[in-house]
């Protein structure tokens, strides 16, 4: 997402806006994903206030950044791949839920939903990369703790944080 603000929008006088917006949106994501990373790895829970403010404040900004940029910007149109994104995390994250028999959290499902903003908003490929880099670090996660924590198959992981981790560094690339 860096790189789109470091691309030339225009001497329109709306074209600040959209960078604006897409800061706020990508500093916004590192309040929420720090608060739901502490939370998560603390009590085992995304609680539904910050997985909603999340959402509803980050694809608020995102929408706007897209929706305010001049036609020629490459932020412009990224509004509806923002929405698939969501969707498409959502319900894949849901899916697992309901084949693990609840082994994913819905607090899990409903991170997916805002997460799935940031990377949509990157397109396809990232979203893919975001949910692909999330459970490698889950896994990596599971097998460290496997190996120096005693872990075994029972043992509740707290997936939150690699969620969120996966999709940072796709953002952040």
């Amino acid at each position: 997402m860096i790189h789109l603000l470091t691309q030339d929008h225009t001497s329109d006088t709306l074209a600040p806006w959209p960078s604006v917006f897409l800061i706020g949106a990508l500093a916004w994501l590192v309040i929420c994903g720090v608060v739901l990373c502490v939370i998560d790895l603390q009590q085992h829970r995304l609680p539904n206030v910050w997985t909603g403010l999340l959402f509803g404040v980050g694809g608020s900004l995102l929408i706007a950044s897209s929706l305010s940029a001049p036609t020629e910007s490459a932020l412009d149109g990224r509004w509806l791949p923002t929405l698939l994104g969501s969707v498409s995390y959502l319900a894949i994250m849901f899916v697992l839920h309901l084949v693990t028999r609840a082994g994913l959290g819905m607090g899990d499902v409903k991170l997916a939903a805002g997460l799935g903003l940031y990377t949509g908003f990157l397109g396809a490929e990232a979203l893919i990369a975001g949910f692909v880099f999330a459970f490698l670090i889950g896994g990596l996660q599971a097998i460290f703790l496997m190996v120096f924590r005693g872990a075994s198959k029972s043992t509740r992981i707290a997936f939150g944080p690699a969620m969120l981790l996966g999709s940072f560094v796709v953002v952040m690339m």
